[in-house]
C-alpha cells in the first residue's frame, strides 16, 4: 500500500508539473502578436508598433559580460521610458574580422561553426524585453555588407562567384555590385546554408527563460533580411520565388510568430508599385515594410538645408501614401521601420543641432498618423558620444552603437542628450 501511495504521489506531480508546463505554454502563446483585419494585436488589445533600431541589442550580453548585460538594461530602461515597445534587430551576421567595416564577431564566421556566446546575448535580450513588455523584431539576414549578410554566403562559394566586391575596396563598383549580389537567389548553396542559419536561430530554446524562440512571447516577427533587393530586373522571379519559399519555411518551423519581408518599398524594385503588392501578397508574409532614406536615395543634393526643402518632404510623403493604399487594398499593416536623417550641418557630435532632424521626425510621424499605419521603428537608438571620431567611421574595439561599422558614428544614431527628439517620439500617439 505505502508503494502504492508513493507511485500515486509521483504520478500526481508528474501530471501537474505537466499541466504547469502547458499552462505557461499556453499564457507565452497568448502574449504573442497577432493580426486581426490588418491590425496588429497583442493580448487581444489594438497593438501599435512604437518602435526603433537597435541593431546591436543582442551582441551586448555575451556570457560573463556583466558589463554589457548591465548597459542593455539600462538602455532598455530608458527606451522603455520613451514609450518604445518594439527594437529591430540584426540577429544573422556572418564572417570574420577580415573586413572592418563589419560587425565583429559574427554569429557564423563561418561555414562550420556558430558563436554559442552570442547566442545567449539574444537569450538575454528576448529576456529582458518580455519583463518589459517589450518586443523584437528579428533580423535573419542582410542584403549588405556590414553584417556579412548574402554577400558573405557567394564568398563562401567564391570558386562559382568570385571575390566579394565590397564597399570601401580598391574594387567597389555600384554595377558591379549588383551583378555579383543578384547571384545569391541563383546559388542553391548560399541559400541552402543561409537556411542553415536560420534553422539554428528559429529553433533554439532560451537558455535563461527555457521558451523556445518559436513560442517566445518577446519576439514580434521574422524578418527574412534587412533589405532585400533583386538588384537587377532580370533576377525578379528568382527573387520572389526565394521569398515565398523562405516564409513558407519559416513558417512550418515557427506558425506561432509573423513573418516579413524587411523590404524598403519601391524604391528597391525599379519603382514598381505592382512588385511591391505580388510580394506583399504572399500567404506567409504577415504584414509589409518600407523604408526612407531621403539623403541615400538622392532625393535632395546632400546639403543640410536641402534635407527638409518642400521637394523632399513632398517625396517623402507621397512615398509613405503609395505604399499605404496598396497595403490598404491588400489588407495588411505597413511599418515604417528605417527614416533617419543627419543632424543639422552633417555633423555626427551630440552637441550639433538636431531641429532639421526634427522637423523630418515631425513629418513622418504626423503621415503616419494620416495614413492610418501600424507602426514605425526610428534609425536609431543609441548613438554613443565616445564613438565620435575624426575619421568618422567606427574604430577597433569601440562599442557598438546606433550607427554600424560601414557608416560614420553619430551619423544616423540618436543620443540620448537628443531631448528633443525623445520628446517627439515619447509625445506620439496613433491615430
Amino acid at each position: 500500500m505505502k508503494c502504492l501511495f508513493k507511485l500515486s504521489a509521483v504520478f500526481f506531480a508528474l501530471f501537474i508539473g505537466a499541466c504547469s508546463d502547458r499552462k505557461t505554454e499556453t499564457n507565452n502563446l497568448q502574449e504573442i502578436v497577432v493580426i486581426k483585419d490588418g491590425k496588429f494585436y497583442k493580448n487581444k488589445l489594438p497593438y501599435f508598433i512604437k518602435g526603433c533600431n537597435y541593431w546591436y541589442g543582442g551582441y551586448l550580453a555575451k556570457i560573463q559580460d556583466t558589463t554589457g548585460h548591465n548597459r542593455l538594461k539600462l538602455e532598455l530602461d530608458f527606451l522603455s521610458e520613451q514609450g518604445i515597445n518594439n527594437v529591430r534587430v540584426m540577429v544573422s551576421s556572418e564572417g570574420d574580422s577580415s573586413y572592418p567595416y563589419r560587425i565583429h564577431p559574427s554569429l557564423r564566421p563561418n561555414l562550420e561553426q556558430f558563436d554559442t556566446t552570442l547566442f545567449y546575448g539574444f537569450d538575454v535580450l528576448l529576456t529582458e524585453l518580455h519583463k518589459r513588455n517589450m518586443t523584437a523584431t528579428m533580423v535573419l539576414g542582410n542584403n549588405w555588407e556590414w553584417s556579412g549578410g548574402f554577400g558573405q554566403y557567394l564568398e563562401w562559394h567564391r570558386e562559382q562567384h568570385g571575390t566579394s566586391i565590397l564597399p570601401k575596396t580598391n574594387t567597389w563598383d555600384w554595377n558591379q555590385f549588383c551583378d555579383y549580389l543578384a547571384q545569391f537567389y541563383r546559388c542553391d548553396f548560399c541559400k541552402t546554408n543561409h537556411q542553415n542559419t536560420i534553422h539554428k536561430i528559429l529553433t533554439r530554446q532560451n537558455s535563461i527563460d527555457k521558451i523556445p524562440y518559436t513560442q517566445h512571447p518577446a519576439i514580434l516577427a521574422w524578418e527574412l533580411a534587412n533589405e532585400p533587393r533583386p538588384m537587377l530586373a532580370s533576377n525578379w522571379n528568382n527573387y520572389k520565388i526565394w521569398i515565398q519559399k523562405t516564409s513558407e519555411w519559416i513558417h512550418q518551423i515557427d506558425s506561432n510568430h509573423l513573418i516579413t519581408t524587411g523590404q524598403e518599398g519601391t524604391i528597391s524594385l525599379f519603382n514598381d508599385g505592382q512588385k511591391f503588392r505580388e510580394i506583399h501578397s504572399l500567404k506567409h508574409i504577415d504584414y509589409a515594410t518600407i523604408h526612407i532614406w531621403p539623403k541615400t536615395w538622392n532625393w535632395y543634393d546632400g546639403s543640410s538645408l536641402a534635407s527638409i526643402a518642400d521637394t523632399t518632404l513632398d517625396k517623402t510623403v507621397a512615398y509613405i501614401q503609395a505604399h499605404a493604399k496598396i497595403c490598404k487594398e491588400i489588407n495588411k499593416p505597413l511599418i515604417i521601420e528605417e527614416f533617419g536623417l543627419h543632424r543639422d550641418g552633417n555633423k555626427f557630435n551630440p552637441e550639433s543641432s538636431v531641429q532639421n532632424r526634427n522637423v523630418y521626425y515631425g513629418l513622418v510621424l504626423n503621415e503616419i498618423k494620416n495614413s492610418n499605419l501600424s507602426g514605425f521603428n526610428f534609425w536609431g537608438a543609441i548613438a554613443l558620444p565616445e564613438n565620435v571620431n575624426k575619421e568618422g567611421f567606427m574604430k577597433a574595439n569601440s562599442a557598438y552603437s546606433a550607427d554600424p561599422p560601414q557608416e560614420e558614428q553619430g551619423l544616423y544614431g540618436v543620443y540620448t542628450s537628443d531631448s528633443s527628439t525623445w520628446e517627439l517620439i515619447r509625445s506620439f500617439r496613433p491615430k
